[in-house]
């Protein structure tokens, strides 16, 4: 069947290699990957069908790497958090925002800037932007299991009455699964994002790191999109 588009999501790949590539600093090269995901955010407000938008901002994998790369990114995502109430994009859209993820793994104060910026852009009801923090698929799926068994056992749910649609109530957030998701650096592959809610997922991946690519880019894909015909397994 033919559908327009309402949900979409990106796996921004590729801002270490472009740091690389451009002799950059890797703080430099992720402050350029941020200002691309607040335009993307703007090139997607132009398509009236796309509702829901979910980010691969930081998976739970990546605390696995250097203090100092750490200490970067907690640095950027805790200015940007900062800035949220600035973002007239958020209020002229009405987005609000959802972080999705293993967030007590963040220190405390980033974890109270990412309680307000959901507070605050809640009164937004437009749209929803999804961002995977401290994010692993398959980790999602396991303590969805584990608050399902919890409830299993005070008798607030039976086992038999479990379906793949009621699961996702205990998923980190409950939303419209992507329509189609789409990584940069051509790198093909998923790595652990949105596991459970990927099943009919369409794919689309771009030979360019993150911030390199360009609004055709993702306007060629959502055009592309709009004229195939899914099945969902039927």
């Amino acid at each position: 069947m033919f559908l327009l588009l309402e949900s979409i999501a990106f796996i921004p790949d590729g801002n270490r290699r472009f740091a690389k590539l451009s002799k950059i600093s890797l703080l430099e090269s992720y402050s350029i990957g941020t200002k691309k995901a607040w335009e993307v955010l703007d090139w997607l407000t132009k398509y009236p069908s796309i509702r829901v938008g979910t980010f691969y901002t930081f998976s739970l994998k990546n605390f696995q790497r250097s203090s100092l790369e750490l200490k970067i990114l907690m640095r950027i995502f805790e200015k940007e958090l900062n800035k949220i109430k600035d973002q007239k994009i958020l209020q002229d859209n009405g987005i609000a925002l959802k972080f999705i993820g293993r967030r007590e793994q963040f220190p405390k104060r980033i974890q109270q800037k990412m309680r307000d910026a959901e507070k605050y852009s809640s009164q937004f009801k437009d749209r929803t932007i999804n961002l995977a923090l401290g994010y692993d698929g398959q980790t999602e799926i396991i303590d969805a299991a584990q608050k399902f068994a919890i409830d299993v056992q005070k008798q607030k749910i039976l086992p038999e009455t479990l379906s793949t649609e009621s699961f996702k109530k205990y998923l980190y957030a409950d939303f419209k699964e992507p329509d189609i998701i789409i990584r940069t650096s051509n790198e093909k592959r998923l790595s652990g994002f949105l596991t459970y809610q990927s099943a009919y997922s369409e794919l689309a991946f771009i030979n360019k790191y993150w911030p390199q690519i360009q609004q055709n880019d993702v306007e060629k894909i959502i055009d592309d999109y709009n004229n195939r015909q899914r099945r969902f397994g039927k």
